[in-house]
């Protein structure tokens, strides 16, 4: 067949990316003949991925690294053929939460757990009858907070929980919905009525499918992982093995949809130029989508997208030498409670967890500002920001060193805040498009998982409910 189905894919972060390179790949193994037209507004792909390499230092102002756990990125990256290029955590991390001022170790083990001093007693004790919490019999969502507080007591929540998740979500975790922030331990509560018992039984599993299958113990998977020269190199790597085109600096100013011409969507485009496709994917913000979908749908949709809140944060990367740090951080992060009175969200222990990313006498610690609490803060400029994390530094870590290297990296607004009954109303708002805006589709991190391995496991799922549509109820296919 001669005809070519066009497809425009807008936003060219890493959902973007991924959505195009598995519709190519699914296309050749399906024998479609498709044209893919990729828009980015920006000058550089790459959305919240952000590596900055620089006289030996690689500073990254977003994501630093991934989780294995969700294996979609580290199997990317194989299938990429940058293998060779990933490099994992060597050692378990330290994680730490500050406690009147200072860092206190999050427990690991039982010894560590009754010496530390982020719970009372009674913390300490309801945290131990988890196993036995009735499980929830609602089928319902509810916030994170509340599952976690049934689940682990409110000691536990607001000492620990509390702050590690508000530095990685920068919401809060009483607002948050559970099905789309923490869906696998609330899938354990329901399998097997508790977090704790949920977790044994999945150790259970695993050995018994390894016993089963007769083969070796598996190589340790590093439980994070990120690339040798930086996150770029997985954005770099996708956008090469794309064979469609690639538009940087273009922002889609219209879009528009007419059922009665043979493609029926046009996107006008910032540069002049208008595109034709048969099938569109807005791999962008949720805010963005609501403004593209803007008098093509009906208002509660575009209302729905426009309503979900995305809070600022602004990262900062700050260099040492290390002759200079009489003690230099041996933790992963250190997390910050509300109730302490120091401004910022995090701090996180870049060498210690990669040290790869800086020259050896350089020691790189990065301070997350901003967030639901303290907007404003992220707005500051450059040299404020420097100064107020230099500040902060040290009564934390007894840091007053002077940095040989800063970066400064604003994300305004930065992540989305799922509420609760989050996923229902996407996939509300997903079968109103399907009705009214047949072959539009969205991915992105506004949906069903923040995270690098989320956003490629969605586009990938999502390349699949494509590829199903088009051979059901248009196949462009022929022969090569």
């Amino acid at each position: 067949m001669d005809a070519k189905l066009d497809i425009v894919i807008v936003g060219g972060g890493i959902s973007g990316l991924s959505a195009a390179y598995y519709l190519e790949k699914a296309a050749r193994s399906q024998g479609l003949w498709l044209q893919t037209t990729l828009l980015e507004k920006e000058a550089v792909l790459g959305g919240k991925i952000a590596t900055q390499r620089r006289d030996g230092f690689i500073f990254e102002g977003g994501p630093e690294s991934f989780v294995t756990r969700k294996p979609e990125a580290w199997q990317l990256c194989h299938e990429l053929g940058l293998a060779d290029q990933l490099v994992g955590t060597t050692r378990p991390g330290k994680n730490y939460v500050l406690h009147n001022g200072r860092p206190a170790i999050v427990p690991s083990g039982p010894g560590s757990f009754f010496a530390t001093p982020l719970l009372s007693a009674g913390g300490k004790l309801r945290l131990l009858k988890e196993p036995f919490v009735k499980p929830r019999t609602e089928a319902s969502d509810e916030s994170l907070g509340s599952f976690l507080r049934r689940r682990l007591g409110d000691e536990m929540v607001d000492s620990v929980v509390k702050p590690a998740i508000g530095s990685v979500y920068l919401g809060n975790v009483d607002e948050m919905s559970v099905q789309v922030s923490f869906g696998r331990f609330a899938e354990m509560e329901r399998q097997h009525g508790s977090v704790v018992k949920g977790m044994f039984g999945l150790m259970k599993e695993k050995r018994a499918e390894r016993k089963a299958s007769g083969g070796p113990r598996p190589v340790k998977t590093p439980a994070f992982a990120t690339l040798q020269t930086g996150l770029m190199a997985l954005i770099e790597a996708l956008a090469e093995a794309i064979e469609g085109e690639i538009l940087l600096d273009t922002a889609v100013a219209h879009l528009h949809h007419d059922l009665t011409t043979p493609k029926p969507y046009a996107l006008s485009l910032s540069n002049g130029r208008t595109l034709l496709a048969d099938l569109v994917v807005l791999a962008t913000p949720t805010f963005v989508m609501a403004d593209l979908l803007s008098g093509l749908v009906e208002t509660a949709v575009t209302d729905q997208l426009h309503n979900i809140p995305y809070n600022p944060v602004t990262t900062v990367n700050l260099a040492f030498n290390r002759s200079d740090i009489a003690d230099p951080f041996d933790g992963f992060g250190v997390v910050v409670p509300e109730a302490e009175s120091s401004q910022l969200l995090a701090i996180e222990g870049m060498s210690a967890k990669f040290p790869h990313r800086a020259p050896a006498n350089q020691f790189v610690l990065r301070a997350f500002v901003g967030g639901q609490n303290q907007p404003e803060l992220a707005s500051l400029s450059e040299t404020e920001l420097i100064g107020l994390v230099r500040v902060e530094l040290e009564p934390i870590l007894g840091i007053t060193a002077r940095p040989t290297r800063t970066h400064v990296q604003r994300w305004l607004p930065a992540n989305p805040q799922p509420p609760v009954g989050y996923l229902a109303m996407i996939t509300q708002i997903e079968r109103a498009l399907a009705r009214q805006l047949p072959q539009l589709y969205l991915t992105g991190a506004g949906l069903r998982g923040q995270g690098i391995p989320d956003c490629i496991r969605q586009s990938r799922e999502l390349v699949s409910q494509i590829m199903a549509n088009l051979t059901e109820n248009n196949p462009l296919q022929r022969d090569f």
